[in-house]
């Protein structure tokens, strides 16, 4: 057969069918091989530009790499909806393709030097701020473009954006439009509502035993247990580890300790210091400085004033008008030279020689010490030996969670030889479900302990892996025995199912009284003679605003109210609104009575700022819809049935 084929690759036959998919190639590129396949099927037009489904596969296939990237390597691509994603991208590619001709339509075009100039300058391209030949190509290739239909739809791109953009840019805040926004955001408004409280209405409804039959058996599965686990665990902590560590408790390491902890407190004592400083620069070389701080220190001896003297002369702004002042100063918190200057005084008031600095010549003057105060050995041995026990605890602690690891692991389905091994104590605990909580069971706060022991591992009955708890603790757990979800009878559940009928009873008669209520008002009743019906009280407030503020102050009115208030149309003079608002605790009736605009003028300037971009923000919007209707209908865009 191989010989068959090698004869035959040498036929004439086929030597000219090979020039002829070169010449085919070579005049149209690879993309020439759909002459052979035949036309896609057409999804799309836009214009002239036809979406194929090897087109719309293609940039679906794109989206979902981007989106991958987006999310991370932690998620998992057969979360991804392709039907939603491939009808989000044709969306995609129809949207661009509208401002793609829209721009070149009103030409709008990028030279091939500006594209590559923005390219260079991206920093998704570069690497410690250069661009990255290799890492542009690879991000080229993850899109699925080749380098020359990449550049293509970076400039279409570029002119579409600068499209939008100069559309937006049309759009400004005026005075009236900002003057509206704030009337309608600090509206005030009279109102008053009328609750009908669920409570109010739960009477002694009388129920048959067939009512409550028929509910429990319209559907048994509401009427069940929640699955629930018994719970056995291990605990190691720190703490407990202390009274078993062994340290080295001898008084000579504990005087070590003692005397290096004295070494730190005395190195952290404070002095109270102040300088004078003449800065070596340009304008003041060397030996001008020295000799200007010698003479500094001769006026001192002479019985100047050093707070006087660092005012007139000194050159560090930030102390010199204080008189040199310097504050509390610490060891390792100033340069060196200072530092040893100002430890090398004995005692208060007394001043260095002249120092020399990074930045000039000092005088340094002590002004006070701050000594630490020192414990007697006595006073800090228990101390020590506390510290001591809790670093050792630790230590053995980071060893015992591998040992505790390992060891539940290899056992697998028991705590009992884990336990005995390590001299932890088995702890239980009974009747825990997913949704238990701190105040069933003080492990059940932490999310990964509950989602341990209801994974599928965990209703086997394995040991957890080792948890991580906070203070120090660390547990194993296991589930014992699990109950799965089990069908209550109906004498368990027959209280429930009474209150349950009874509540729904009382919501339909407040669904009834709110709407003949509301019929009432809208027909022009009277607010008072609707509350005498239904022996109720309207709560009325003037002038409140959305946030639930009046002229006297806050006031506590529900914020369903506040926001149907608000949101009823504005009375006619002399007239009402009325609306009404429904939720799980009964109804309310709500009236508006008058309406006062906010006032511009009482408004802050931020707030004003705010209104402003929030005005632009949405004309643009608007401005922008309006432009790309337009476009999309010069343009033209059909779409395949």
């Amino acid at each position: 057969m191989l010989q068959q084929l090698r004869d035959q690759t040498q036929s004439t036959g086929f030597k000219i069918l090979v020039v002829a998919i070169i010449l085919v190639l070579t005049l149209f590129g690879f993309g020439a091989t759909n002459i052979f396949m035949g036309s896609m099927p057409k999804v799309a037009s836009v214009g002239d530009y036809e979406i194929t489904e090897g087109v719309l596969a293609a940039e679906t296939e794109r989206e979902r790499r981007r989106l991958l990237t987006q999310v991370g390597p932690d998620f998992d691509p057969n979360d991804i909806d392709r039907i939603q994603l491939q009808n989000y991208t044709l969306n995609q590619l129809i949207s661009r393709q509208v401002l793609y001709q829209a721009a070149e339509q009103v030409q709008i075009a990028f030279s091939e030097s500006e594209v590559n100039r923005r390219l260079v300058q991206n920093p998704a391209y570069q690497v410690d701020g250069e661009f990255n030949e290799a890492v542009y190509r690879q991000q080229v290739q993850l899109m699925g473009f080749s380098p020359l239909q990449f550049m293509q739809e970076v400039r279409k791109g570029l002119g579409s954006d600068f499209l939008r953009a100069g559309v937006a840019s049309t759009n400004f805040a005026q005075d009236w439009e900002i003057a509206q926004a704030a009337g309608l955001l600090n509206q005030r408004r009279d109102i008053a509502y009328l609750s009908l409280d669920l409570e109010d209405y739960l009477g002694d409804l009388q129920l048959s035993e067939g009512e409550v039959t028929a509910r429990y058996e319209q559907d048994q599965s509401l009427y069940v247990t929640e699955p629930s686990v018994d719970v056995e665990w291990v605990e190691l902590s720190v703490a407990n580890l202390q009274a078993d560590v062994e340290i080295d408790d001898s008084v000579e390491n504990l005087q070590t300790i003692y005397e290096a902890d004295i070494t730190t407190i005395e190195r952290d004592a404070q002095r109270l210091a102040a300088h004078i400083l003449v800065v070596v620069d340009e304008d003041t070389n060397e030996s001008e400085a020295l000799a200007a701080i010698q003479e500094a220190a001769q006026r001192l001896q002479a019985g100047e004033e050093f707070a006087a003297l660092a005012r007139e002369i000194s050159q560090d702004p930030g102390s010199a008008e204080a008189g040199g002042e310097l504050g509390l100063v610490t060891k390792n918190s100033f340069d060196p030279a200072l530092e040893g200057a100002l430890w090398g005084l004995v005692d208060v008031g007394d001043v260095s020689a002249p120092v020399r600095s990074d930045f000039g010549y000092h005088l340094i003057k002590l002004q006070g010490i701050v000594e630490a105060e020192t414990p007697s050995f006595a006073e800090a041995k228990d101390g020590i030996l506390a510290r001591l026990r809790e670093e050792a605890a630790a230590d053995a602690f980071d060893s015992a969670l591998e040992e505790l690891d390992r060891r539940a692991f290899e056992e697998r389905y028991t705590l009992t030889d884990v336990a005995q091994a390590m001299n932890l104590a088995i702890q239980q605990v009974t009747g825990i479900a997913e949704n238990s909580t701190a105040q069933d069971w003080a492990l059940a706060a932490n999310a990964e302990v509950l989602g341990s022991l209801f994974s599928p591992e965990g209703l086997d009955g394995e040991n957890s892996a080792v948890i991580a708890l906070d203070d120090g603790r660390a547990v194993v757990a296991r589930v014992t025995e699990y109950f799965p979800a089990a069908q209550l009878a109906l004498a368990d559940v027959e209280s429930a199912i009474r209150q349950e009928l009874k509540q729904e009873a009382d919501l339909a008669q407040i669904s009834a009284e709110r709407a003949a209520a509301l019929d009432q008002l809208k027909e022009g009743a009277s607010v008072t003679a609707v509350a005498n019906e239904l022996d109720k009280r309207w709560v009325t407030y003037e002038l409140i605003s959305r946030v639930g503020m009046t002229p006297n102050g806050a006031v506590n009115v529900p914020q369903n109210i506040l926001n149907e208030a608000f949101a009823l149309a504005r009375p006619v003079s002399g007239d009402k609104t009325v609306g009404a608002v429904t939720g799980p605790e009964g109804s309310a009736l709500v009236v508006v009575t008058r309406v006062v605009p906010g006032d511009v003028e009482a408004t802050s300037d931020d707030l004003i700022a705010q209104l402003s971009q929030q005005v632009v923000s949405r004309d643009q919007q608007r401005e922008f819809a309006a432009f790309f209707a337009a476009a999309e209908q010069s343009v033209g865009v059909s779409r395949s049935e």
